[in-house]
């Protein structure tokens, strides 16, 4: 088998088990409209989550693949704080996962996890093709030649556009991810805040934020009670 027909089967092989990269497309939680509650509007806190937040706008395949192959949970989340105090989400407040508590895993980290591959589409570099020439077959031997023809190097400009692709959206997922980190995220009294925590969990349960060893008690519009009025004493107040 002639070795220009050889790299380009593997190439092609190549190219249906692997495809070719993935894009990201960010996740943007200030403008997802599909959150799920379990707040009331009177609380504290007003919480709400949205699990799948890689799928919201369509997409990132190759990021949600690697979601469910590395036992992580992207959730988008919003929150609004109708305390009359700052609140820090790390110091103040508790994330729990069904009944029991959970720490979000670091943006960082968690980009790193997820990121696709890109040494991977090196390997690209196979498939190239020869256009024109002469191919014969030894009758004997029955070993198939090819003479002539235009050898078109199209594999390195594959791999280099593939491997810029991969590369640039894992970049984009961690820069994503890092912006709308919530640790030690400070949330002014009536401020809603967004952020993309990442859970290392392989189901969904219901996600509830309350406030840690009640560290806040002043609520929104109490103000703390005045003084009373001294009460003036008869006759100017003399004995």
């Amino acid at each position: 088998m002639p070795k220009n027909f050889t790299c380009f089967v593997a190439g092609a092989t190549l190219l249906a088990a692997t495809g070719c990269a993935g894009s990201y497309h960010a996740i943007q939680p200030d403008r997802i409209s599909t959150y799920q509650s379990n707040s009331r509007s009177n609380e504290p806190l007003e919480f709400s989550y949205q699990y799948s937040a890689l799928q919201q706008h369509g997409g990132n395949k190759k990021y949600t693949k690697k979601e469910h192959k590395r036992g992580y949970q992207v959730v988008a989340i919003r929150l609004k704080n109708n305390t009359s105090t700052d609140l820090d989400f790390s110091r103040d407040l508790e994330l729990s996962f069904g009944d029991r508590p959970i720490m979000p895993v670091p943006p960082v980290q968690a980009a790193h996890d997820l990121k696709q591959g890109v040494a991977i589409y090196a390997l690209y570099t196979l498939l190239n093709f020869n256009v024109g020439g002469t191919t014969t077959t030894n009758q004997y031997t029955g070993q198939t030649t090819t003479t002539g023809g235009t050898f078109l190097p199209t594999g390195p400009f594959i791999a280099a556009g593939n491997m810029i692709g991969a590369g640039t959206a894992n970049a984009n997922l961690r820069r994503e991810f890092v912006r709308y980190d919530m640790a030690n995220k400070v949330i002014h009294p009536g401020e809603t805040v967004y952020g993309i925590i990442s859970l290392r969990e392989t189901n969904v349960a219901p996600l509830r934020l309350s406030l840690r060893n009640n560290s806040v008690t002043i609520q929104p519009n109490q103000a703390a009670p005045s003084s009373m009025p001294a009460q003036s004493l008869p006759n100017g107040g003399g004995y």
